[in-house]
């Protein structure tokens, strides 16, 4: 399942495809995504599922 991310940062805002399990939360989806992305988490700020 991909789930469209995104994630806002202290240089501004990302939105990116994130492919999760059926069963992942979208906090996990967000963690997976910010991860995937190397932003380090004293730069980022929130992130949100938006499909």
């Amino acid at each position: 399942m991909t789930r469209l991310v995104k994630l806002r940062t202290a240089h501004g805002t990302r939105t990116v495809e994130t492919a999760v399990s059926p069963l992942a939360t979208d906090s996990a989806a967000v963690d997976l995504a910010r991860r995937r992305e190397e932003i380090p988490p004293r730069e980022f700020r929130t992130g949100e599922v938006v499909a």
